[in-house]
């Protein structure tokens, strides 16, 4: 087996949304938060003909704040960082090995060690190397090129197991 994987990513509005969403939807704020929407749904539905109208429409507004005007946001978000961020708008290479990450864009690079991971997600689209809570690099599986497999194992092999989240396959 080959002991390196070298990848190029661009990252794309897609790949920014998908990682925007889920840092939204599955953290305990977001989790209340589609939990009150799914309430003031509920609540409006249950009032139909009974409740005056502004209190249906402000049942209707909140029910939509996490469920339509949040998701919408967050993908005009994505549009922007994507769009504005000049880091985003060169690839960035990725060479892992067993010893470490380089990560380098133009004159620059990085080396991050395997020990400083802080958790690794696996969604359908992404692989998401977490090195603090919030920052990550984020891994379109698209632009893998059939690596995906020797990356997986190359993380299996070097970063605890209960870092790792990965989709059941």
């Amino acid at each position: 087996m080959n002991n390196k994987v070298n990848l190029k990513i661009e990252l794309k509005v897609s790949d920014m949304y998908e990682f925007l969403l889920r840092h939204a939807y599955t953290s305990v704020a977001g989790l209340v938060g589609v939990g009150i929407s799914l309430v003031a749904l509920v609540s409006f539905f249950i009032g139909l003909g009974k409740s005056d109208t502004y209190q249906n429409i402000l049942l209707l507004v909140i029910a939509s704040l996490f469920t339509i005007i949040n998701p919408i946001q967050l993908r005009m978000k994505a549009r922007q960082q994507v769009s504005l961020n000049p880091m985003f708008k060169i690839p960035l290479d990725y060479e892992f090995d067993q010893e470490q990450i380089v990560v380098r864009q133009n004159d620059q690079h990085a080396e991050l060690s395997w020990n400083d991971m802080y958790k690794v997600v696996e969604t359908k689209n992404l692989i998401i190397l977490y090195f603090s809570k919030v920052t990550g690099y984020i891994l379109p599986k698209s632009q893998m090129n059939g690596q995906e497999q020797e990356l997986v194992q190359l993380i299996q092999d070097n970063v605890d197991q209960a870092k790792c989240k990965f989709r059941k396959k």
